[in-house]
């Protein structure tokens, strides 16, 4: 598949899955936005369908963010930024089709990406380093400890 139809389908499936996990939500499923807030500490795991999120607000553009880590019930572990306007995806694990992946904040440090079947698809490479959760930071980017593994959003 050419790399831009496939950048095209996988934005295409994080926004259905946001979209959908967005619906869900509303009507009271659990999902890890509630039992984790914005942070996810040693130990802990984000399953398909739930996530950790961080709110601020941007006085420049006048707007509430919304920045998402989402474990997407296709196996894709994504970032999004959402706001009134609309919504992109920032950075993505790239790891669908695999229903049942899910991400663990390991106690060695390592946030690593596992199948159903726990075999490990994609890991932060932060073993052994100081912190201990993994969060995102008023700009976007998002730590296994002290060590970013994405970018600015």
């Amino acid at each position: 598949m050419p790399t831009t139809l496939r950048r095209a389908a996988t934005t295409a499936l994080a926004t259905a899955a946001l979209i959908t996990g967005a619906i869900l939500g509303g009507a009271g499923t659990a999902s890890a936005q509630h039992q984790y807030g914005d942070r996810l500490n040693r130990g802990e795991s984000l399953q398909p369908g739930e996530m950790i999120q961080r709110s601020i607000w941007d006085p420049i553009a006048n707007l509430q963010v919304w920045y998402r880590l989402v474990m997407q019930t296709d196996g894709n572990l994504v970032e999004y930024k959402i706001h009134r306007y609309g919504q992109s995806v920032c950075w993505a694990t790239n790891t669908y089709p695999y229903s049942g992946n899910y991400a663990v904040y390991q106690s060695d440090g390592n946030f690593v990406l596992y199948t159903s079947g726990g075999h490990a698809l994609w890991a932060s490479h932060t073993m052994g380093l100081p912190g201990e959760t993994v969060d995102i930071n008023r700009n976007g980017v998002v730590y296994a400890g002290h060590t970013p593994f994405t970018g600015s959003c």
